[in-house]
């Protein structure tokens, strides 16, 4: 890497919070695991796996807008 080159911390902050959001992740990966036979392709788990990430996006953005002022 270059000196110069600049480091997204975006992802290093995603990896910190990603302990606090535990119980949507489990939801998530249960429902995954529940759908999983479903040939049909009606079942889906969006709901959860948006849940997760808005869990990261919420620890993440304060830190991450504080590195940016």
């Amino acid at each position: 890497m270059a000196e110069d080159e600049v480091v997204d911390p975006k992802k290093y902050l995603e990896e910190s919070c990603k302990p606090k959001c535990v119980k949507p992740l489990l939801e998530y990966q249960a429902c995954v695991k529940r759908i999983e036979g479903d040939d049909s392709g009606h079942k889906h788990c969006t709901g959860q796996y948006f849940d997760y990430w808005h869990c990261i996006d919420k620890c993440v953005a304060p830190k991450l807008f504080a590195k940016l002022k």
